[in-house]
């Protein structure tokens, strides 16, 4: 609910390899606002569990990004 008070009605995770998917899939479907991505590290499967938290901690810092209407 917080992200949609600040404008932002939903975004894309994506691993760095995927990282430019989401500007490619709008060139097809413009908005008025495009769709924020969040970036994090590859892989994202088959980590260590410290690795599996680092990923998580580069999504929630992202998200406070995006709260903050920066980019993330």
């Amino acid at each position: 609910i917080a992200l949609q008070r600040a404008g932002v009605a939903g975004f894309a995770i994506l691993t760095t390899p995927f990282g430019d998917q989401v500007e490619r899939t709008m060139t097809y479907q413009p908005t008025d606002k495009p769709l924020p991505a969040i970036v994090i590290d590859h892989p994202t499967q088959m980590v260590a569990e410290e690795v599996l938290r680092q990923r998580a901690s580069q999504i929630a810092d992202a998200v406070e990004r995006l709260l903050r209407d920066e980019t993330p």
